[in-house]
């Protein structure tokens, strides 16, 4: 009866929660069309395309954003080779996050929305993929879901588990809750030990726990493997700008525009159907173009799709790698370092704290605290090529040093494969 209450109670919560989000998430989660034709598909429910390729054992792979996604390629990819006798599974969020599933992901590979957290949407999708197992890369916690799935006896595991500080203060308030429903995962992969122990004292058993190196390590070795081009003119990419960065950063590139007439700019914004930069440009009389319909002549890009951006870290000679000067956490600062490319990094880092303190130790990028350091610093390396150069190389070294979760995660999915058979 306590628990019957309690599912109750968290449905109508949730419910609330997410049709007060509508206003600000409705289009991000079914688009500017208003069609709302994803809608079945959150509520559980399949077309044929989905329900003719399920097998009996299906794997089902979370992936929370499309940084995640793309830095979980490599491993999804080991993942379909190595357990060929499984059908593997693909859940987001968005649809900007299906639609680069679709792009980057093979015809074989599943690609689904994650279902709405009710009680009744969980498992209907549950009872129709019927996963082996259920993998969710970051730690994103999902109460319904994870209470059925373990109904249902799959094995739930977190990948690339990371807990900031202040997560984890406010996920403290809620531990005697929290801890029953984190008890339902079998494994937890934290990237560190401060993430371990985190997850640790919110009440979960340590011989949960393993501590193992983050997979975008080993997505930035396999790019690398992609030979990077040269070009006449040097390139400044602004990559993952939050709303935040966009008009300091477009003064930047006003004031080098002016000093240097050899550099092109290319931005890339982190949410298109919420940036300001055009109108930002226009503002201040910047001469821009649009990829979708680039011509090349104008020296500052935009790019307008998703998926894209390590096609210009490839292609860059510097990097500012963004959400780091506003405080939302930063993105990924590994991938420029696939092409031997200097990275710059604000100092509000917290979600990639550890893969950054080991580029700084290297001596593979530079942080800033102020978009006028930024500026100076790019002005430094524009100036000192060499530094560049070393600094570049510096950073792909630390890619090699740190490879190697891929093969960690995959002997964990396959011990607890066996224990499903």
């Amino acid at each position: 009866m306590m628990r019957y209450f309690v599912e109750v109670l968290y449905d109508t919560i949730y419910g609330i929660g997410l049709f007060l989000s509508l206003p600000v998430f409705g289009r991000r989660l079914f688009g500017r069309d208003k069609r709302y034709h994803d809608f079945l598909e959150r509520c559980g429910i399949y077309d044929k395309e989905v329900l003719t390729k399920l097998r009996k054992n299906n794997i089902w792979i979370h992936t929370v954003s499309i940084g995640e996604l793309l830095a979980s390629l490599p491993l999804i990819q080991r993942i379909s080779q190595e357990f060929k006798d499984r059908q593997i599974v693909v859940s987001c969020v968005s649809r900007a996050g299906r639609f680069v599933a679709h792009q980057k992901l093979s015809d074989n590979i599943i690609k689904i929305f994650l279902p709405f957290d009710f009680s009744l949407t969980v498992r209907n999708a549950i009872t129709t993929i019927k996963p082996e197992i259920f993998i969710s890369v970051e730690t994103e916690i999902w109460p319904n879901l994870f209470i059925n799935l373990k109904r249902y006896k799959s094995s739930i595991l977190i990948l690339n588990g990371r807990i900031s500080e202040s997560s984890f203060k406010k996920y403290s308030f809620f531990k005697f809750i929290l801890r029953h429903i984190l008890n339902t995962v079998d494994c937890f992969i934290m990237r560190s030990e401060k993430d371990a122990s985190r997850i640790e004292k919110l009440g979960v058993s340590n011989k949960k726990i393993v501590v193992s190196r983050s997979t975008k390590f080993d997505q930035a070795y396999q790019l690398s493997k992609i030979a990077a081009e040269q070009f006449n003119s040097k390139i400044i990419v602004f990559g993952s700008i939050h709303r935040g960065e966009e008009e300091p950063v477009v003064e930047i590139i006003k004031k080098l525009l002016t000093g240097y007439r050899d550099i092109s700019f290319v931005i890339v914004p982190r949410a298109l159907d919420r940036t300001n930069i055009y109108q930002i440009l226009r503002q201040k009389n910047i001469q821009y173009e649009k990829l979708s319909s680039s011509t090349g002549k104008a020296r500052v890009l935009i790019v307008d799709k998703y998926g894209l951006l390590t096609e210009f870290y490839r292609r860059c000679d510097i990097a500012f790698v963004g959400g780091s000067l506003v405080p939302a956490g930063g993105q990924n600062p590994i991938e420029p370092l696939a092409f031997k490319k200097v990275v710059i990094y604000g100092k509000f880092h917290w979600d990639f704290e550890q893969e950054w303190k080991k580029i700084i130790d290297a001596g593979g990028g530079l942080e800033v605290g102020s978009f006028e350091e930024l500026y100076k610093t790019m002005e430094f390396l524009l100036n000192n090529p060499t530094t560049c150069r070393k600094m570049g190389e510096a950073g792909f070294r630390v890619i090699l040093e740190n490879m190697g979760a891929t093969d960690e995660i995959i002997k964990i999915i396959g011990q607890y494969l066996k224990l499903q058979a």
